[in-house]
């Protein structure tokens, strides 16, 4: 038990380290979507925006509230309790054998280079899941947001635009700790 106290204690302050030494960079201008692929209808203020989008060699149409919201900004100190928390879960997860989340997940191969990463999640039961998107190294958390499905199929989309080119670890998780990890490559239209 002293081991893990003090791994925990040089975990924490080897993140509070990197946590004061980071600066912040400026992002990109946000890419446009390829009208070729999306199609975005308004019928008035009664009904949300949707987007009909080629999934998979399948149009499917995707509600205001089906767009998940990229990153959502946080401050040094929230930044410095996840990485506590995340510590601590690491601590903890090894004990347990890694669980699989019970969902039939769908995503293209291809990069995504429209600003829109879609994805398909089908299910058995209603749940709340967690999106979680690190860079490449694994390090920084680059989105990060809660949504609900319901039982049968359904389609999200993540907001990408604000991210530089490259590979990036996408995790979905539930309440209960199960996970699901993918890569999903970025690419800016030119």
């Amino acid at each position: 038990m002293k081991n893990y106290t003090n791994i925990f204690f040089l975990g924490l302050l080897t993140i509070l380290f990197a946590a004061s030494c980071s600066s912040d960079q400026p992002t990109p201008p946000p890419t446009e979507l390829d009208s070729s692929s999306v199609n975005v209808t308004r019928a008035g203020k009664a009904e949300a925006e949707s987007l009909q989008v080629n999934f998979e060699g399948q149009m499917i149409t995707l509600e205001t509230g089906d767009i998940v919201a990229n990153a959502q900004g946080r401050n040094a100190e929230d930044e410095d309790a996840q990485a506590v928390m995340d510590i601590n879960s690491a601590f903890l997860s090894a004990d347990k054998e890694a669980q699989l989340l019970d969902v039939n997940f769908t995503m293209s191969d291809e990069p995504v280079e429209n600003g829109m990463f879609i994805f398909g999640i089908q299910t058995k039961d209603a749940k709340s899941l967690q999106i979680e998107m690190y860079d490449e190294e694994g390090y920084a958390m680059v989105a990060n947001n809660k949504f609900d499905i319901t039982e049968g199929n359904n389609y999200k989309a993540l907001n990408v635009n604000s991210l530089n080119d490259g590979s990036y670890t996408f995790r979905l998780k539930d309440d209960t700790g199960k996970e699901l990890n993918r890569t999903v490559k970025v690419e800016a239209t030119k």
